[in-house]
């Protein structure tokens, strides 16, 4: 039976274990492919396959979707998800914002840590302190970086001031990578294992599993059902697909698209998909012809966003002609329709930019995910046809990676997700140090002053006309080409209930609803 969650948000709302290093954590051997101790027919077990094998947790830093996803059961932070993907208090019992500027959170009564050790306000304005220093690595700066002071009031109550208003604040704090953890996981050496959230690591085998076990210590730990979450790791969508109908696992995140119709199909299995990532193409603006924006202009009038989705994710997701904003009715409309399908457009514009008889370019892609060689092989087409001639340029994902960072393309076809709804996270693209998948050498300091303005504001009038600013500056001078959104979907057995697959960017953060999910048997 199939079962299509997709509310279609104009919301496409993101992506981040080694082993677990785990000194803390004993070490034994797990059934191949098999996780922990959980037998099949335990009720209180969930068994789940896990698209790939996390790396050493860090703190503060987004590490991917399969990062992330322990995040969400081991840690909390002062605020969370629930199964709405609503943002309401996490270790924080409740917050007052007396002024617009000033946040009070008061934590709940005896929160400890899964070592043992108590959770106090000092832990929260020690992380937080820590999480808003840009030394530190930490992704959550655009989101902290406001911060004037942090005031540990008492045990259990902490006062945030910041020095301007920022209507994305508390989000940001509801991000995996927000949690609060103990004072010496604040550093990039111990790995960020003991935490507040309803589950902790009870067992891992490198490269085969991990067991996690419910906390009692957890705030809200007797509505948590599952006494046990054994995973495994299946790397191959299908493999891990396979592993699901088969009744092997009870859950897998990560359900490839030529997948969906099979598993969407099986009795007793729901697919649950959410529109999510985004695809798009990025430029090097350093040199050449990329560095006119009436050239990217006329790249995002020339992609044909139909077939770009059919050829990539078989039609499961949305074309996208602009930005992804958030499902906020005061941004309604915004940003949605900034380039359509226009070929004779593209060549008009190719030819005001000096190219009325094309150029030569090469277009990085790789050759380990499927569906960005087939993004690119759509792209490469269309170009061709306003007279681009691109040539493919296909590494492994690593070779991506370095050449993206480096600059060592002409175009290239990325996909992300952001960090918040927020239009804030567009920040990243127009502003800050380079990255594998940003544009190279791009930057608008008008775009991020008008994202700055739509943040800082405190009435939806002021916010839409900021953002619509910034979206204006967007369709002329194109910080990136966007191509569509995919449609990211989790798979579970009929027996499992309470889980949802969040919207938008949220959907990476699904796992939160795990603290209210049940299995019967």
């Amino acid at each position: 039976m199939r079962t299509s969650l997709t509310s279609r948000l104009r919301a496409a709302a993101r992506p981040r274990t080694a082993a677990l290093t785990a000194a803390a954590v004993a070490s034994m051997t797990l059934a191949a492919c098999g996780g922990g101790s959980g037998s099949s027919d335990d009720p209180g077990t969930l068994r789940f396959g896990l698209s790939a094998e996390p790396v050493t947790l860090t703190t503060g830093v987004w590490q991917g979707s399969a990062t992330n996803f322990v995040l969400t059961l081991i840690h909390r932070g002062l605020m969370t998800l629930d199964e709405d993907g609503e943002l309401v208090p996490g270790l924080a019992a409740s917050v007052e914002t007396p002024d617009p500027t000033t946040y009070v959170f008061t934590l709940h009564e005896g929160l400890t840590f899964s070592d043992g050790s108590p959770l106090t306000a000092t832990n929260v304005k020690n992380s937080l302190e820590y999480y808003a220093n840009p030394d530190n690595g930490s992704t959550l700066i655009a989101g902290l970086q406001d911060i004037a002071s942090i005031t540990a009031d008492s045990d259990t109550q902490v006062t945030v001031t910041l020095e301007a208003p920022n209507n994305a604040f508390l989000e940001f704090l509801a991000v995996p990578t927000a949690a609060i953890v103990p004072d010496a996981s604040l550093n990039a050496e111990t790995p960020n294992i003991v935490g507040a959230g309803p589950f902790e690591i009870e067992e891992q085998n490198e490269g085969v599993g991990m067991t996690l076990a419910k906390f009692d210590g957890f705030y809200d730990a007797e509505d948590v059902a599952l006494d046990e979450i054994d995973v495994a790791y299946y790397p191959d969508g299908d493999a891990r697909a396979n592993a699901l109908v088969s009744g092997d696992v009870d859950m897998i995140d990560y359900v490839t698209w030529e997948n969906f119709d099979r598993v969407g199909s099986t009795d007793g299995v729901e697919l649950a998909a959410q529109p999510g990532p985004f695809q798009y193409v990025q430029f090097n603006v350093t040199d050449g012809p990329f560095a006119d924006p009436l050239v990217r202009e006329a790249v995002a009038y020339a992609i044909n966003r139909d077939n770009a989705l059919t050829a990539a994710f078989q039609s499961n997701g949305q074309p996208l002609e602009g930005v992804v904003t958030s499902d906020d009715p005061a941004l309604e409309g915004l940003g949605d329709e900034l380039w359509s399908y226009d070929p004779d457009r593209a060549k008009e514009l190719l030819a005001e930019a000096g190219y009325p008889d094309g150029f030569s370019a090469t277009l990085l892609a790789t050759s380990q995910y499927t569906f960005l060689q087939d993004t690119a092989l759509s792209v490469q087409q269309d170009l061709q046809a306003v007279g681009i001639d691109v040539t493919l340029d296909a590494p492994d994902w690593s070779g991506r990676l370095e050449k993206g960072a480096a600059g060592d393309y002409d175009l290239a076809v990325s996909g992300d997700v952001g960090i918040v709804t927020n239009p804030i996270y567009l920040l990243s693209f127009v502003q800050g140090p380079d990255n594998f998948n940003r544009s190279f050498g791009y930057a608008n300091e008008e775009i991020a002053a008008a994202l700055t303005e739509g943040l800082r504001a405190t009435d939806d009038e002021t916010r839409a006309a900021a953002y619509e600013e910034a979206f204006d500056l967007f369709a002329t001078d194109v910080p990136f080409a966007s191509i569509d959104t995919r449609d990211q979907a989790w798979a579970y057995s009929d027996d499992v209930e309470g889980f949802t697959n969040l919207s938008g960017f949220h959907t990476f953060f699904s796992g939160y609803t795990l603290a209210n999910t049940s299995i019967e048997r």
